[in-house]
């Protein structure tokens, strides 16, 4: 699955296959540049991350957040355990 072969000849003809041929340079072209700004948006955030890491891992290791979950995680054991969200 590749795209079709664009021939600088067949631009002087301009003809319908030419055009779409063309169309579906065009598209993939749309695409991989969609993706691009998607992974350097993303790169970012990693490059952003990892810059506050240090900083994250010399704080407290418990927060507020992490008791909440392990709170949850611990109620959702119990009632698996007795079979309550068991349908």
């Amino acid at each position: 699955m590749g795209l079709p072969t664009l021939e600088f000849s067949d631009s002087y003809l301009d003809s319908p296959d030419f055009r779409e041929r063309l169309q579906c340079h065009e598209i993939e072209l749309e695409r991989t540049n969609k993706f691009i700004k998607e992974l350097l948006k993303d790169g970012s955030l990693l490059i952003g991350a990892l810059r506050k890491l240090p900083l994250r891992l010399s704080q407290p290791r418990i927060s507020h957040t992490e008791n909440q979950v392990n709170y949850y995680t611990l109620k959702c054991n119990h009632f698996l355990s007795q079979g309550s969200f068991v349908s």
